[in-house]
């Protein structure tokens, strides 16, 4: 149970086995959601979704963290993805 100190800090206790187990699974179901509906996307969303990636930095008063500078490569990733998913469903549709 996560417990709030006198300073405002919370005391969270770590996830065990099978919340990350759960979470594991959440996160693979919103990747294909998020691929799926990528796929569909116009050209005009995947661009404006490509410039958001570049955009990723961390704030001004921050220091620059590996996480921000992967999950920019993952949006791009992802894109990279979700083309060849659009590209396969269009051959099997027969355009």
């Amino acid at each position: 149970m996560s417990t709030v100190n006198e300073d405002g800090s919370w005391d969270i206790p770590e996830p065990d086995h099978a919340e990350l187990v759960q979470m594991r699974m959440r996160l693979i179901t919103l990747e294909n959601i998020v691929l799926g509906l990528l796929s569909g996307a116009s050209d005009e969303q995947i661009e404006r979704i490509r410039k958001r990636a570049d955009m990723i930095e961390p704030r001004p008063e921050a220091s620059r963290h590996p996480f921000t500078e992967l999950a920019a490569g993952d949006m791009r990733k992802f894109l990279e993805r979700a083309a060849r998913m659009a590209k396969t469903e269009r051959r099997e549709d027969g355009d």
